[in-house]
């Protein structure tokens, strides 16, 4: 199954589905309109140049996606390199490792990403809504009360504080606050 998609105008959600369908469906509805565009599971923001029509609009995003950025490191695994900033002991300490420091790096993050505490996913969870929020509704009436709900994990204050935001977006944003507070207690 596909990655599913958000398109948010003006507080609204105008198209869901794969960036193929949100871009279809954005581009149907005429030239005024260049929504935000969020992965609804991580709330992460794909940005996406909406100017010329459907079939340009297509080929940049498919661009972005198989074009490499760089020919560094080792494209055909995957492999975009990073900069990382050590103090002069931590290299010695990983030069001393079996592998040499990248594949002790990736054995330590691998352990890491198996061990994320139910505090580190809540908190990450919760970041991740309020960037949505803040991009989509920042200047919105209530955003500042929504956040601060969030953050204290308040159904009620977040209700009350996103009461005059459009529906489609209210439905949104309190099934990525229940999950939340699924998590909160227990049930997740």
């Amino acid at each position: 199954m596909g990655t599913d998609y958000i398109a948010i105008d003006q507080l609204r959600v105008i198209a869901r589905g794969t960036l193929e369908a949100i871009a279809h469906q954005v581009k149907d509805m005429g030239a005024a309109h260049e929504p935000i565009v969020f992965e609804s599971e991580s709330c992460k923001r794909v940005e996406v140049d909406w100017h010329g029509d459907t079939e340009e609009v297509l080929a940049r995003l498919t661009a972005d996606t198989d074009t490499p950025k760089t020919k560094r490191g080792r494209p055909k695994l995957g492999v975009i390199p990073k900069e990382v900033t050590l103090l002069p002991r931590h290299w010695e300490w990983l030069g001393q490792q079996p592998g040499g420091a990248s594949v002790t790096l990736r054995r330590l993050v691998e352990q890491a990403q198996k061990h994320v505490s139910l505090e580190d996913r809540i908190t990450t969870k919760q970041q991740q809504l309020d960037g949505l929020m803040l991009l989509v509704a920042g200047d919105a009436p209530g955003f500042e009360e929504a956040s601060r709900a969030l953050v204290r994990n308040s159904k009620i204050s977040f209700e009350k504080a996103i009461h005059s935001w459009p529906d489609d977006l209210k439905q949104i944003l309190l099934t990525k606050f229940n999950e939340i507070a699924e998590m909160l207690s227990g049930n997740l």
